[in-house]
Order: structure tokens, then sequence, then C-alpha cells
């Protein structure tokens, strides 16, 4: 409490305003909510389409433009912060009489993956109602003691238990209450760890000081004891418990007669947020996404597929910093007009002192009666993944090491709200890694003037803005649309051949494989796609329509990646689909856009070297209209001062690249990437030699163009850091005369075909 109380004293004594929008993604004509949180006692909120966001005096300047069909308003300001860890709520389980049975006993299975540094109390179940004096729960204290508590005449009475759980030991627990004599008996079993180590066992009874009262009229909770909705005015202490629970059961003994209140089987119903009763046919709900499809207490690796195995998947992994809806009340709702073009969005929250740029996207109408022949697709599952990563912390397990670098403001409100959550880069508190993420909050590092620590620059959302300002140039305010991942998976192939060509943003990294499909068929049916971006499409990603807030990854065995999720867990719960890369599933990327991530650096980029063949290509040549030289472009850049740096993709015909694909260019031709630059690991086998910038040739970026039968075309960059180099002198340079030119050709071209054969995407 003490600690509470210090937090929310500190976090009052600025004012930061952050909020988001909800649903993320709208129509025109919805009107979604905005849920802000704000220590003064009014803000303003006025609506504005995005541009380019971020400053640098080589950048293009900040020109986000005011929709004033949406007025500014002002509205009623209030703290609001968080309920997160996980848990599971059942109502209305027990009925009326429990303080008539002779007793009640409470068996499960439990692994606790944090039971002595959470800093606070971790509840395994609890039925209590504090202000009735009724129910019971049982707790593992800061110690990681166990704890029993139980009802009583006028106040609850507490047993501390001689046992104290071992981190990552998985335990049988059995608790039993004797109404009358008033005895509590606790009985347990440890499993041994390794081959080494013997069960140990645990009995002890304790004697109540006044006759158990069990009946309450609260919830039954499993993981912890809150059976609160919705935000808190200030922050709150976590109480869920970090580990498994496997197996729980609650019987009572009436007359010598034993009856199954609750049994419950985690294994059921895995892709939902339901758990299911067998003996009664309760069923309950999971609260902020604890882990599903994660191994039990007698898993024994004979079967790795949960939608295969017939028993070893009965456990839930609860963790104290679960987050899936922040649930924050709404502080006012957007009207969008009707006739609102799709793009990138923002409110923009002022309360006197500090301000935030809450983002949300509007999708095109699907009435329009003119489509127009350029879409941007908005990476929004990419925002998801890193949705306020914590990888700067170094008090973290999962960390880069940050020392000298600048954390900008974000970063910051990020460390200090941990109530909005991790990301899927980030380890829970128990170091063990997230599998879902959320945009049901706030994102902070989903802002326009966002600066990203380890590159000292925009990166993702802020960073992709550049391309809605050089589109707004290029093809004009109603030459393009705006669609997102989340679009794509829910609508496919109908929605991508409305257009003649497709632009990604410069880290489209997550992707379901519906979109795989239905960039497969875009492509199939003569469609023009321009890949300017780095890592993309590489990690398995699933997407629930009916949880449309909520995405899943399961980091496997291979990959650039900061942790790795055990063996048994690499199964999505949300489909039961192998988790990992796209290339360990027979789909790289190579084989649709002509390129897959190999490498990544945080040193000084490159530019590239054109090539001989390319030079004299009778049609790639003509992408070089316009440049000063015809040997290195892009050697210049607003992140990482060049076109080719961060995460970086190349050609590989081994891995798919199609066999007509013309290297335009690649950095080994301009010098190549330093030995800050190394090699991915699934890029390399046995001798792990020779994987740096300069030792190995398969650390490098190339652009590659390729046609298709359909008279379509790809042309793609490998690098995340293109757009910097795109943007450098507002759009007056090597990288913005090759982007352009390809656009106007994938444009021309595209009107030739429909021209001759009908609508190519027909």
């Amino acid at each position: 409490q003490v600690q509470v109380i210090i937090v929310c004293e500190l976090f009052m004594e600025s004012s930061d305003i952050v909020g988001y929008v909800d649903p993320l993604i709208s129509f025109p004509g919805d009107k979604p909510a905005v849920k802000v949180s704000c220590t003064r006692s009014t803000f303003t909120g006025k609506v504005f389409r995005l541009c380019a966001g971020s400053s640098h005096p080589n950048a293009p300047p900040i020109s986000h433009q005011s929709i004033d069909a949406i007025p500014q308003q002002t509205h009623q300001g209030t703290p609001q912060f968080s309920r997160i860890g996980s848990l599971a709520r059942i109502e209305s389980w027990s009925g009326p009489g429990l303080d008539v049975v002779q007793s009640i006993s409470i068996s499960l299975w439990c692994q606790p993956t944090l039971p002595s540094e959470s800093k606070h109390e971790q509840f395994l179940f609890s039925s209590i109602d504090v202000g009735q004096s009724a129910g019971f729960e049982c707790l593992l204290d800061e110690d990681g003691c166990l704890h029993l508590r139980v009802g009583g005449p006028s106040e609850i009475q507490e047993i501390r238990l001689s046992t104290t759980l071992i981190k990552n030991q998985w335990y049988h627990l059995q608790f039993t209450i004797e109404i009358d004599p008033g005895i509590v008996s606790f009985n347990g079993q440890s499993k041994p760890r390794d081959i080494g180590e013997q069960s140990a066992y645990f009995e002890e009874k304790h004697r109540l000081a006044h006759k158990a009262h069990l009946t309450s009229d609260s919830p039954f909770t499993v993981a912890s004891n809150s059976c609160k909705h919705g935000p808190s005015p200030q922050p709150q202490t976590p109480c869920s418990f970090n580990g498994k629970i496997d197996g729980l059961k609650v019987e009572t003994t009436s007359k010598g007669t034993i009856y199954t209140l609750l049994d419950f089987d985690f294994s059921l119903d895995i892709p939902t947020d339901r758990i299911r009763d067998s003996s009664n046919g309760l069923c309950g709900k999971l609260i902020n996404s604890p882990s599903r499809a994660v191994t039990g207490h007698d898993w024994d690796s004979s079967q790795s597929d949960w939608m295969r195995a017939s028993y070893g998947y009965g456990a839930l992994h609860f963790h104290d910093d679960d987050l899936d809806d922040a649930m924050w009340n709404t502080s006012f709702r957007l009207e969008l007009p009707r006739d609102l073009r799709s793009g990138c969005y923002a409110v923009f929250v002022d309360d006197g002192e500090t301000i935030d740029w809450i983002p949300f996207f509007v999708k095109p109408d699907p009435k329009q009666s003119q489509v127009p022949p350029v879409a941007l697709i908005i990476p929004t599952f990419t925002y998801a993944a890193y949705a306020n990563e914590h990888l700067f912390d170094e008090s973290r397990t999962v960390h880069f090491l940050a020392k000298g670098r600048d954390i900008d403001k974000y970063s910051k409100l990020i460390m200090k709200r941990p109530d909005l959550g991790i990301s899927l880069y980030d380890s829970h508190n128990d170091g063990s890694g997230t599998c879902y993420s959320t945009v049901k909050r706030a994102i902070l590092n989903m802002r326009p003037d966002y600066c990203m620590w380890l590159f000292d620059g925009p990166r993702e959302f802020a960073a992709d803005l550049w391309f809605v300002d050089f589109l707004e140039r290029e093809v004009g305010a109603r030459g393009y649309d705006v669609i997102t991942d989340h679009q794509i998976s829910e609508c496919g192939a109908e929605l991508l051949k409305k257009y003649k060509v497709l632009l990604s943003c410069s880290h489209p990294e997550y992707l379901t494989f519906a979109m795989l499909d239905s960039y497969s068929a875009f492509l199939h049916y003569g469609g023009h796609f321009m890949y300017l971006g780095g890592n993309g499409y590489y990690w398995v990603t699933t997407h629930d329509p009916a949880r449309p807030h909520r995405i899943e990854v399961r980091r496997a065995e291979a990959g650039c990646r900061t942790f790795g999720l055990p063996p048994g867990n690499w199964h999505h719960s949300l489909t039961g689909e192998p988790g990992g890369l796209w290339r360990s599933r027979g789909r790289p990327p190579n084989c649709l856009f002509g390129l897959g991530s190999c490498a990544m650096g945080v040193g000084k980029g490159t530019g590239y070297g054109i090539t001989a063949e390319a030079r004299l290509h009778p049609r790639v040549s003509r992408f070089f209209r316009g440049l000063q030289t015809d040997e290195v472009i892009g050697d210049i850049g607003l992140v990482q001062g060049a076109a080719s740096g961060d995460e970086i993709d190349r050609l590989d015909y081994e891995l798919g690249t199609p066999r007509n694909a013309v290297i335009v260019a690649t950095t080994k031709l301009a010098g190549g990437h330093s030995d800050e630059y190394m090699l991915f690991n699934e890029e390399t086998l046995f001798p792990m030699v020779d994987t740096t910038g300069t030792t190995s040739d398969k650390v490098r970026s190339d652009i590659v163009f390729f046609e298709t039968p359909r008279g379509g075309a790809v042309f793609s960059v490998g690098s995340i850091n293109w757009v910097g180099a795109l943007a450098w002198n507002t759009f007056d340079n090597s990288v913005a005369t090759i982007t352009r030119n390809v656009l106007q050709d994938f444009l021309a071209h595209a009107d030739a075909n429909r021209r001759c054969s009908g609508p190519a995407a027909g």
C-alpha cells in the first residue's frame, strides 16, 4: 500500500495526458470512443489527419491537417489506470449452503514462476467477500510462502503454512476445510524437476479460531482475488499469480457423500476466453488473456501439438503484467464524417501542461463510388507487436544495452506507467515470453513524433507517416487509399483486387496465413506491389476477427528474436497452427516479394550500388531517370545515415526468389555494411563463422524487380530505413526519385494491362 501511494503521488506531481481510441480502426461515419487519462480538471481534443510528424533539419516539415468538420471541444479530465494481471472468474458458482456442508476441498496443480520476487501477494484462488467476512482463498506472500484465509463470524481468519514454493517446480496442492470442528488440512507434493531430484511431501493441520463462514456472494477467481472491473483513478498493485495452474477442482462433503462443485479442464475451448467446468456445466471467463496452449504438469514431450494431444495441455499460464483490454472509461466519442478519407488520424489532446497525439485509422468507405489506383498498407500488426516495448529497460530479463542512448518522453512514460502493458518483444515479469498483444490500450510508441531509442530516429508508425506525405505529393489526396493489416486479414484478396498498385510501409513484419494468400492472389491476377521496407512478412501471426484487438505470435526455434518459447508451446492457441517463421512453414517472403530478411545492425547504414544488369534492362533502366549518378544511391538518410540499415533483406533463389528477378542494386557494390551488422541465426549452419557485414556475402540489402505472368510486377528494397532516405531533403534525393519512377511505371503498366485485357484483378 505504501508503494502504491508513493507511485500515485509521483504520478500526480505532473500532468501526463495519454489515451487511446477504441476501436483503433473505423469506417467513415462511425463513432469511435476516445479514452483519455488526464490528471488535470479539463482538456481539449482536436482531430487531425496525420502526415510527416518527425522533426529533423533535413526532414519534410510537419504537415498534419486539421479536420474542421470535427470541432475542437473541451472535456472533463480524470486519471485512469488499467488493472493488469490475468485471472479466471466464475460467477454464481456455489449456490447457497456451503456453510452446512461438512467440509470443502480445493485441489490443483501449480507451477510458480516468480514465487518470491513479485513484491506483492499472489493468489491461487479466492472466493473471499471482505464485507461479509466470508469465503476462502489461498495466496503466496512476498517470500513465496503459502497462506490460507477463511471467512469467520466477524473477520477473515488467516493461516500461514510452513510450505514455501520454489520457482518453476510443479506442485499438487490440496486444501480441506472442515466446518466442524474447524480444522484446516493441507497436503502437497512436488514433482521432480530433473532426474537428480526427488518428490517432496507436505502435510499440515491447523485449527481455526472461529467457525468457518464459507458462503459468499463473490465470484470464484483463479490466479487472483480481484473481481473489480474497469479502470482505477490511481495505480493498483497487481495480485495475480505468476505461473501455471492446472486441474483445479472444488469438492464438498455432506453426510458422507462427495459432491463436485467445480472441475476445470483448461485444455477445453483453448481458442476462446472461456473455461469449462465438466461437473456442472458452468463456464468461466478469462480476463487479460493468460497464455493458453501451454504445457501442463503431465506433458511428457510425446506430442508437441495441443490440437493432437489427448493430455499435457491442461494448464493456463497467468502473469501479473498481462493486459488484454485496459477498459478505460470513454471520455468522449468522435463523429467521423461520412465523406472522411481513409488515412492515419490522431486526436490531439492538450490539458494546458502536456499534450498527446492519440492515433486511429480510418478505412476506405466500401461504398465509395471511385476506388483510387493506389493503396498504402499500414502494418497495424507490427504496431501491435511492438506496442510499448521495454527493451531499453536494463532492469528487465530481456533488454538491449541502452547506456548512453537517449530515451524519449514516450519511453520514459512507458516505464512510469506499467499499467499500459508490454510488447511481444518483452518478457513477462516472471521471465517467460509473451504470446499476445492488444491495441485496446494507450500505445505510446505509436505516436507521430516518437523517436526510437535504439536508432535515435523514428521507427514504425512515426517513420511510416513519411510514406503518407510522399503519396500526398505524388498522387494527390484522392489518389490513394490507406488500408491496414487488420482489414487484409479479415477481408482478404477481394479488398486488394480493387487496387492497381500496393505499397508496403517500412516494417511489415507480422502477417497471417490469410494475408499471405491475399498477397499471392493479388500478384497472381496481375497486381503491382512495392515492398518498401525490410524484415517483412517474417513471423507467423494469428488474429481473431471476434477479438480484433488481439494478435498472437509464438517465437519458436528460429528467427531474430529477443526470447524463445520452450518446446511444446509453439502452436498458436487461436488457430492451432505452428508458430515461428513463415520461412519455417514453407512460405518465405522471397517467394512473393523476391527478398527475405537476413541481418540486422544498429551502426551506420550504407547506400546501394546499381548493377550493370539493371542499367541495361529495358524496363529497369527507366527507374533511374533523373538521377545525378547511376552508381550509388541512398548514401544519405534520416535514420542511421543511409537507405540500408536496421533490419535488411536480400535475394536468395534457394529460398524461392523468382528466377526472373533482376538485382537492381545491392549494398555490396557501395562498400557494404560494417561488422555492427550480423547475420540472423536461421541464415547459418555449422560452423558459425563469417557472420558479420565485412565477412559474409549474405549480410547485404538487395533491391530486386521482377514481372509476373499476367502483367504485374514487384519492386522490393530490402531495408527498414529506405523510408528515412526517401524523406531526406523533403523527398528530393536519389531514393525518392527511384521510388517515384517505379510508382509511375507501375501505374502506367497497370493501365495498359487493363486496356488490353480488362480489369486484371477481375
